[in-house]
């Protein structure tokens, strides 16, 4: 089946296509029936959900004030949520202070555990664990923007060659800190 984008089908639905109900039937369904069977539903159960949610959504789109503001999936998977629950409440299977515990399992992936840090933040807390020698060479080249040339001097070094390969080895040292976070999926 063809892919087609949110708009697309929008504009079907609206005009009742029956393609455009088999789009969401074959996409949409299953993540729905999953839900309500996993929430004290039947898949018979979700099957009246999906088409309660479907009334609603063409109640919705034919509004002239309707603008979609998440993935019609998404909408979509609200509606029959928030119905699911009401039915649960309604049919006393559910008590009221427990509707935290029927809530959407995508939420979970949406909070961090921690802030992501920005780059700078990411980038000095690598600097801070190479050695003593390499955090000043690189403060030095690319915070103070010291030339070359005065850095041999202070550094002792032979010639521009020893330099550069100074410096080398201690961007290495950073990639490989920055790679060891990224293979622990520690690198947001």
């Amino acid at each position: 089946m063809q892919t087609i984008s949110d708009d697309t089908l929008l504009i079907r639905l609206r005009s009742e296509q029956n393609a455009a109900f088999e789009v969401l039937y074959h996409y949409y369904f299953p993540a729905i029936t999953s839900y309500i069977t996993h929430n004290h539903g039947t898949s018979h159960d979700a099957e009246d959900i999906f088409q309660e949610a479907i009334i609603v959504l063409l109640q919705k789109i034919r509004q002239p004030d309707f603008q979609l503001t998440a993935s019609l999936k998404t909408y979509l998977f609200s509606i029959a949520r928030n119905l699911w629950l009401k039915r649960l409440r309604d049919n006393k299977l559910l008590p009221v202070t427990d509707i935290a515990v029927y809530q959407c399992p995508e939420e979970a992936f949406v909070t961090t555990l921690h802030p992501e840090k920005s780059k700078d933040e990411k980038v000095q807390s690598w600097i801070k664990r190479i050695t003593a020698n390499c955090q000043r060479i690189l403060k030095a080249i690319f915070f103070y923007r010291e030339p070359m040339e005065s850095l041999i001097k202070k550094m002792k070094w032979k010639n521009k060659h020893t330099a550069a390969s100074q410096q080398y080895k201690c961007i290495q040292q950073v990639k490989k800190i920055r790679q060891t976070e990224e293979n622990n999926g520690l690198l947001g």
